[in-house]
């Protein structure tokens, strides 16, 4: 049986208000097996230090349009 993925019980408002606020998290390939994250935020793009395989950057995708969420609205935690 498969593991279920535990995330933020906001992670859809998280992606939805960063959709919204011009933050977009994407991947960008480094191999055919490895990819960095790219987060635009509103122009402004950073790059992933680390290289992430196939089963695990979109999991931190979510992580980190959760992490830019509650970075603009730290109240709603």
């Amino acid at each position: 049986m498969a593991r279920k993925k535990m995330y933020d019980e906001n992670y859809l408002k998280a992606i939805s208000y960063c959709m919204d606020n011009d933050i977009k998290i994407y991947p960008v390939p480094k191999s055919r097996k490895e990819y960095y994250l790219e987060v635009n935020d509103n122009g402004k793009i950073i790059r992933s230090p680390e290289a992430y395989g196939l089963k695990q950057w979109s999991d931190k995708i979510v992580e980190l349009y959760t992490f830019y969420y509650y970075k603009h609205n730290p109240t709603d935690k």
